[in-house]
């Protein structure tokens, strides 16, 4: 699982690499909300933590909420998970 955070940000960097005009916002968006939630999972992951790395950590996840609406468009409704489920069965 450690090596996720390692990997996870430069293959979407590279996924994203080349947007047009119009993606390059959302591109950039997507990519620091990533960034944010693997750099926390990693600091999340060392066996002790000081007060300096707690205020990395919430500053990371400070920043993953604040560019995390870049994914809503992608959140299932309530409607979505029912045929979902359905389909499952």
């Amino acid at each position: 699982m450690k090596q996720l955070g390692h990997v996870i940000v430069p293959v979407f960097s590279a996924t994203l690499l080349n947007p047009s005009d119009s993606q390059w916002i959302l591109f950039t968006e997507a990519l620091l909300c990533v960034k944010n939630l693997a750099y926390f999972h990693l600091m999340a992951q060392y066996r002790y933590q000081t007060e300096v790395i707690i205020e990395y950590m919430d500053n990371y996840l400070e920043e993953f909420y604040f560019h995390m609406d870049v994914f809503s468009q992608f959140h299932a409704s309530k409607s979505t998970m029912k045929v979902s489920e359905a389909l499952k069965n």
